[in-house]
């Protein structure tokens, strides 16, 4: 029987963003083992749902940041083991972290290697000696890749100029869910909106872990520069969806600025739905996303978004028809306020959500589906 290995730093990660992938390998006859670190629960780890997908579990020491070097040296032994005592003939490694574990691990091992990079380190912008290193870094990896899976543009043409043995594909990322992430009714966002209690307000949502690229605090300016204009704030919501590490600081500046009123913690939940079916805009101001789901599932239920400009974004924000894109704080109030001001026109039009959500049909998840299953078929000969 054909092995595969999937690494990722994430544990939870294969279950909210890999499903699709799973069913391919199990059609294709592979047995899947997955690695990865259950100390990191960003997103929701259950032992038996994996077991009742078919995974093999292995637990390693594998750190997110892959400056993290003794944990990951630790990682990169354990995966070595994984592999030759299970013989594997496939690893399938994702995030730059489980990139560097899996591919060093590896490097010197009969086994086809897939990298996907869910945004590389580097990019446009990010500043000159942050693009060398991180650049350098991956070329060196390249060496020992047989594929990269890219999510953007421009992540695409940096892999398709290093030394990948046997090609460079894109894919509209982990795929889009249409059927899940339906448009939003009128009767779907009227239970929402009075479950969460909000009758007549204007209500903002972010989706995410609460981490510094997520750059939620930003949100939390614009609103504090509102409040200093003089714009009411009594009817404006703003709801964070997710946890993490920035959750205190976040608390810490909604009460410097007075806006107690106007935020809630919601925590993590692993269905979305009723939040963005109650919502009147999503807010996206990650520093870097590689593509950015949670903005793409919000605009196939017809909800405008507010995003930062970034690599990800560009891919599928069409400013003006499905939301707008921001660099300073002033854009985001701008846009806030304007959105605000405009609701009927847009949560509240059920014609323009149509358009919105028309928006984001390429990205739908049988399009990525068809590419992986020609990527695994090929590892497989």
């Amino acid at each position: 029987m054909k092995k595969i290995l999937i690494v990722c730093s994430v544990c939870g990660f294969l279950a909210k963003f890999g499903r699709e992938d799973i069913e391919i390998l199990r059609k294709l006859g592979y047995e899947i083992h997955y690695a990865s670190n259950s100390s990191y629960p960003v997103y929701q780890y259950k032992k038996e749902l994996y077991d009742k997908m078919g995974i093999i579990f292995h637990e390693i020491a594998i750190q997110r940041s892959p400056f993290r070097m003794i944990l990951n040296q630790r990682a990169v032994r354990q995966v070595q083991r994984i592999v030759e005592e299970e013989d594997i003939c496939v690893v399938h490694c994702h995030t730059p972290s489980g990139g560097l574990v899996a591919r060093m691990a590896c490097k010197n091992k009969k086994v086809y290697m897939i990298y996907t990079t869910h945004g590389f380190h580097f990019y446009r912008g990010c500043g000159f000696w942050r693009y060398r290193i991180f650049y350098a870094a991956e070329d060196f990896l390249s060496r020992f890749t047989d594929v990269i899976v890219a999510i953007n543009a421009e992540d695409y043409q940096a892999a398709s100029k290093m030394h990948v043995r046997k090609g460079v594909y894109q894919i509209p990322g982990v795929g889009l869910d249409m059927e899940y992430f339906h448009e939003t009714t009128l009767e779907e966002r009227r239970r929402a909106r009075k479950r969460l209690k909000l009758q007549d307000k204007f209500f903002l949502l972010s989706v995410g872990e609460l981490r510094k690229n997520k750059n939620q605090a930003v949100i939390l300016q614009a609103l504090g520069v509102l409040k200093r204009n003089g714009v009411d704030l009594t009817q404006i919501i703003y709801g964070f969806l997710g946890s993490g590490n920035q959750e205190a600081l976040l608390r810490r500046q909604v009460r410097h600025l007075g806006l107690e009123e106007n935020v809630r913690f919601y925590g993590y939940r692993e269905d979305v739905r009723p939040y963005l079916q109650a919502a009147d805009v999503l807010m996206f101001p990650s520093i870097r996303e590689g593509l950015g789901m949670a903005a793409l599932e919000a605009l196939a239920t017809g909800l405008p978004v507010i995003a930062s400009e970034n690599r990800g974004t560009r891919e599928y924000m069409q400013p003006g028809q499905n939301g707008y894109l921001c660099r300073t704080i002033k854009d985001y109030a701008v846009r806030i306020e304007q959105l605000y001001r405009e609701r009927k026109d847009w949560s509240e039009n059920f014609k323009k959500r149509a358009e919105i959500r028309k928006s984001v049909g390429r990205f739908e998840k049988s399009f990525s589906a068809e590419i992986m299953r020609r990527i695994y078929e090929k590892a497989a000969d």
